[in-house]
């Protein structure tokens, strides 16, 4: 293709109504210094035994990025992912107007992708360590995720994360870190996420620990 003809494309491409699927834009639900932290977590528990796991993973973007930075830093451990890859459970929705004073509508357009979509972003993105879980927290056992170093906990509401916390932590190996998005008491959509996070720190006499806005952080002591 000349190059001419490339940017007659490139032009009717820009002035399109669809000019944000061609060109770059963020494509994360994590902004640079979270990310960055993410990472930050992953270099600081690189020894400590255990896989890393993502508990809700939506378009799996998160998922490529960590990964990536694994590669880069010659990061070799199993990368776990759990999600519903169908948006939220209705019950947990349901939860949430009945005991939290919610509306349904704040928590529609929220499908995320299929498993299969999912797995097909990992390797076409050359990632090989992830193995996908299709599954609500609410009935699926976390702790046969094994022991973890890491965990990127992202359910959103406060059902699913008042379940999973406890068991996650009970697989978390000593030294390891547990990120929990979206602590965030001012936001009217998330707060039960916030609500489940403090009622676990305070349950067990753990310190609050809230980074880069609405990042929960549980640090496992070592032995």
């Amino acid at each position: 293709m000349n190059a001419r003809l490339a940017n007659i494309i490139r032009s009717i491409q820009f002035n399109s109504p669809l000019r944000r699927y061609f060109f770059p834009k963020y494509a994360y639900y994590f902004n640079p210094p979270q990310l960055g932290f993410l990472c930050a977590c992953i270099e600081e528990t690189r020894n400590v035994p255990g896989s890393i796991a993502e508990v809700g993973c939506f378009m799996g973007a998160t998922t490529v990025y960590l990964n990536k930075y694994m590669d880069a830093r010659g990061i070799e451990k199993p990368y776990r992912s759990v999600d519903t890859f169908n948006g939220f459970v209705a019950d947990d929705i349901q939860f949430e107007v009945e005991n939290r004073g919610k509306t349904k509508d704040l928590f529609t357009g929220f499908r995320g992708i299929k498993k299969s979509w999912y797995d097909k972003i990992m390797q076409d993105n050359g990632i090989t360590r992830v193995t996908s879980t299709q599954a609500d927290v609410n009935k699926f056992d976390l702790r046969t995720l094994g022991p973890l170093s890491f965990v990127l906990f992202d359910v959103d509401l406060y059902r699913p994360m008042k379940k999973g916390l406890p068991e996650l932590y009970e697989m978390l190996s000593p030294g390891g870190i547990m990120v929990l998005d979206d602590c965030d008491a001012t936001s009217m959509q998330w707060d039960g996420a916030d609500q489940a996070y403090k009622e676990f720190m305070q349950e067990r006499g753990l310190e609050v620990e809230i980074v880069h806005g609405k990042l929960g952080v549980i640090r496992k002591q070592g032995l």
